[in-house]
């Protein structure tokens, strides 16, 4: 599943593990099948409206005797006489005084028998219920689009992580695996329905409805259970032989499927191939549908058969979409599409170690992309996307081990599903791929992929099949007394990672390698040690492509010989940064890095390295690990640079900085500074798109003119207002690379007329892509009034913020800095309205908190809290762990302030009237304080 609210990934963890194991089933139980009929009632006028009727009838064994059934079940309603359970043809009877119990906390069933069950022999559990169907876009749950100004209904499932339990009454682990039978009663103005497998039968009934019947899954989880009911047609399909694809979209969207289309055909197949188990091989019943739906919570889901997205996922519109639309519909395509083997196929056996299903989706979301579509920039986002990230979220005391046994409530579930089962795993297993070699790591994955099918497996068997596979390939020989499962438990077993510390002695060619956990807080301290795989090369020899590691560290120190006699010879670590791991080194090493980035040569040092220098300085200067002068002196190679994933990092950290300073005087010096790096990028990369752009430089171009913009940039801001200006008047259109920074800045400068054009034009257009797009920078307005009705825009009749993205308003909202005490007005005096808008707090305060930066506003924040006698517990804990955060970044502004202006006021000629905006006060003091 790929999480698309990024926010959950940022506090994921906030909440507090209980350790609570009542929330497991523990059973004896073990299902075999179920058999699930389900008839939904939609817009029907009458108290049945927004309900469906169920059946499932579940056969099973019990490997001891028993007197009690316990079942997950949620928000379903039944009683005692609508229960059978049966052993063949004889029925066992209900206890008599107590037949059914429900336990609304953790979620059970209890149906109590008369006598007891015998171990070893099957029986059948049947119940008929009626469940609601939902707008929470959980479990089985309602949407809506227009279609020539009619609202059309479909009902859509999302089942992952424990919501199959609203569906159907189920033993809803993911290790409980069966095989499900699924029959969907449709009305008949709807569309043929779609579920994980191919159809078998349909036959119209008395009643207006018509019956389809779908052949057996394979063996599989709950949470992988999915069908849809809706007026949606396969906008592209082919059937070949026993093999079926298709993308199923709302009619008016059937023609933005070609490449969905192309590329997923060609992602099954070349996974299929890699992993020599190929998709439809598995089982005759499946086929691979892939589904855009205008609404849902996740960013897409791997149901076995059945993959769902938002449209914005799925759907790409070349003259329509960003670049990073070209790339993102590739990765999440590739993602859900690797979890039909990671997931699907063989599951992780509890929650806790769900980085068996997520981080080989992650990692595969780019590597196997790079191989197959290699334009769109997806090797390196590899390190820029995923390294990056799981960089950031492991950096602090709270984190969490990969493999993580204190997860058994929802919520804790819920929450384990983040950047560190996801980004982080992920790059340990691209780590061990460059450490195994590409032979063990390729067979290694089919042996555990073929031992393990159909079932639930642990860290234990991937990591045997992989030795199996290193033993034949002899792979590690080169390092005595390491294998594979040491090295590989050092990482998904300890939360956190090393910073390694290099000290080059020229004169002995001796290297000192120190390691110890890295914390951004330079006041914490632990004693973990890592098993590093090291790789390095040198200036006078360079080579960046083998990737292999030299050595194997883990102790705390270790000396390498390394000929280094020319003290001009500079020695690198972490090629490609595929070690997941930061790299200090002494300050004499520094020098030589910035002289030798700043000189011919400098691109023979490979892109990710340079960019890793970049991402690993900022990082290090936020962890007093590093002085802000060496930051800034080895930056100024960015003059020559022109790299899209260098810049990536710049901006980046860039952002970092001035984030920190926001509120504070020092803010208008680092944008200067800032400023002038910009200006020597845009001076090679130019304000226009040409023909012969490529992707990178597509990328490249929006990333720094959006940032350049921000900034107020004189030129950036000239260029696309003159582009807004075309589109508004003459209906000109901009290019799509172009798009988030002309929208942006027109409205930044613009007035309430032009709001009211881009809000109609993201609620009249045809493109999901186009829609977030403009959603994404409508908070840019600088008009109160518009600000304010966009925090509530959801509430608008037909809005075109869905479910999906209620939180995206203030986000937008809060990226202004400006707008932070007109949001904290806002949660004042609408609160009550918010609670209505939002399922829970968490996710707001959260915002809401990060975006402070001042004590003023902390205080104002911190005195609404807890004066709010409306706000549940958990939420007023999320947003106090983000205040902490928050003042800790102001606190160490405060530190660095004198550092940080005496290395930029050495450079700085002040604010000069080629770059920035001077053009009226009002305007520059909107936009300055961003």
């Amino acid at each position: 599943m790929c999480r698309q609210l990024i926010i959950l990934a940022v506090i994921s963890y906030l909440s507090v593990v209980n350790g609570d194991t009542n929330y497991r089933l523990n059973s004896t139980i073990t299902p075999i099948s179920y058999a699930i009929a389900i008839t939904p009632y939609f817009d029907t006028g009458d108290s049945s409206a927004f309900t469906f009727d169920g059946e499932v009838d579940i056969k099973f064994t019990t490997e001891t005797r028993i007197s009690q059934i316990k079942i997950h079940s949620a928000d379903l309603n039944y009683t005692a006489a609508n229960i059978t359970v049966t052993s063949g043809s004889s029925n066992i009877q209900l206890d008599v005084s107590n037949p059914l119990e429900f336990d609304t906390k953790y979620t059970f069933a209890y149906i109590n028998l008369g006598s007891e069950l015998t171990a070893g022999s099957e029986y059948n559990l049947k119940i008929s219920y009626r469940g609601p169907i939902r707008e929470d876009l959980k479990g089985f749950y309602r949407n809506y689009y227009i279609e020539n100004g009619v609202k059309k209904w479909l009902g859509a499932t999302q089942m992952e992580p424990v919501h199959a339990r609203k569906v159907f009454p189920c033993f809803d682990e993911p290790d409980l695996k069966a095989v499900f039978t699924i029959t969907l009663d449709r009305p008949q103005d709807f569309k043929p329905s779609v579920a994980n497998t191919k159809m078998q039968t349909s036959n119209s009934l008395s009643n207006g409805y018509i019956r389809e019947v779908f052949y057996p899954t394979p063996k599989m989880s709950t949470y992988l259970v999915a069908f849809l009911i809706s007026e949606f047609e396969a906008s592209a399909s082919v059937t070949n032989g026993e093999k079926e694809f298709g993308i199923y979209t709302r009619p008016e969207a059937s023609n933005q499927s070609a490449y969905a289309f192309e590329f997923g055909g060609n992602v099954v197949d070349a996974l299929g191939s890699f992993y020599g188990i190929d998709y439809y091989s598995v089982d005759s019943n499946l086929k691979l549908d892939h589904v855009a739906l205008p609404d849902f919570s996740a960013g897409a889901m791997e149901n076995w058969g059945l993959i769902k997205y938002r449209e914005s996922l799925l759907l790409y519109v070349p003259e329509d979409s960003t670049p990073y639309y070209k790339y993102r519909v590739a990765q999440i395509i590739a993602h859900e599409t690797t979890h039909m083997w990671f997931g699907n196929l063989v599951t992780c056996h509890w929650w806790s170690n769900t980085w068996l299903n997520e981080g080989f989706a992650n990692y595969f979301q780019d590597y196997i992309t790079s191989l197959i579509e290699p334009d769109v920039g997806a090797a390196d986002m590899l390190v820029i996307g995923s390294v990056y990230a799981a960089l950031d979220a492991d950096d602090d005391s709270d984190s969490v081990p990969i493999t993580n046994n204190n997860v058994n409530s929802p919520a804790e579930i819920s929450g384990h599903f983040g950047t560190i089962t996801y980004q982080k795993a992920g790059s340990i297993i691209r780590m061990m791929h460059h450490f195994i070699g590409d032979e063990a790591f390729k067979q290694g994955l089919h042996l555990y992929l073929e031992t393990n099918k159909f079932e639930a497996s642990y860290p234990d068997k991937l990591y045997a099949a992989l030795e199996e596979e290193v033993s034949k390939t002899n792979s590690l020989e080169a390092y005595p007394g390491y294998n594979l499962t040491s090295v590989m438990s050092s990482w998904i077993t300890q939360a956190g990672y090393p910073i390694l510390y290099v000290e080059v002695n020229h004169e002995n060619s001796s290297v000192v390698l120190t390691q110890k956990r890295f914390y951004i807080d330079p006041s914490k301290s632990s004693n973990e040690l890592y098993k590093i795989p090291i790789t390095y090369t040198t200036t006078n020899a360079p080579d960046f492509n083998n990737t292999k590691p030299v050595l194997v560290m883990d102790g705390e120190t270790q000396v390498l010989s390394i000929n280094l006699t020319d003290d001009k010879n500079l020695i690198l670590f972490n090629i490609q940064e595929t070690g997941f791991y930061r790299v200090n080194y002494d300050i004499s090493t520094w020098k030589l890095i910035a002289e030798h980035l700043k000189g011919t040569k400098r691109e023979e040092i490979h892109h990710l390295n340079r960019a890793e220098i970049v991402n690993d300085l900022f990082a290090f200067v936020f962890a007093d690990e590093v002085k802000f002068d060496l930051l800034h002196e080895v930056l100024e190679f960015l003059e020559e640079e022109s790299n899209y994933a260098v810049w990536y990092a710049t901006i980046r950290g860039l952002k970092t900085l001035r984030s920190m300073f926001l509120g504070s005087d020092t803010l208008d010096l680092i944008d200067d500074y800032s400023l002038k790096l910009l200006d020597s990028a845009i001076s090679k990369i130019g304000y226009d798109v040409n023909s012969t752009d490529n992707f990178d430089t597509l990328r490249n171009r929006m990333q720094i003119l959006e940032f350049a913009c921000k900034l107020g940039h004189q030129g950036c801001i000239d260029n696309t207002l003159y582009l807004f200006k075309q589109l508004k008047e003459n209906g000109t259109e901009v290019s799509p690379s172009l798009r988030p920074v002309v929208y942006c800045t027109g409205l930044r400068f613009g007035n309430a007329d032009d709001y009211d054009f881009m809000w109609n034009r993201m609620a009249t257009t045809n493109v999901a892509n186009e829609a977030r797009t403009i959603g994404e920078v409508l908070g840019c307005t600088t008009v109160t009034s518009k600000l304010k009705s966009f925090l509530v825009s959801m509430l608008v009749e037909n809005s075109p913020i869905r479910t999906q993205d209620l939180t995206m308003p203030l986000s937008g909202v809060l990226s202004n800095y400006s707008n932070v005490n007109l949001v904290l007005n806002e949660l004042e005096v609408n609160y009550t309205l918010w609670k209505t808008i939002y399922p829970t707090m968490d996710n707001v305060f959260s915002l809401i908190a990060s975006a402070l930066h001042t004590e003023e506003e902390y205080n104002k924040f911190e005195s609404w809290l807890n004066a709010c006698s409306d706000c549940d517990a958990d939420s007023i804990a999320s947003a106090k762990k983000s205040l902490e955060s928050a003042k800790y970044s102001t606190s160490w502004a405060n530190n660095h302030k004198a550092d940080v202006l005496s290395s930029l006021k050495g450079s700085s000629g002040g604010l000069t009237s080629s770059l920035l905006l001077t053009f009226t006060v009002v305007f520059f003091a909107n936009y300055f304080i961003l």
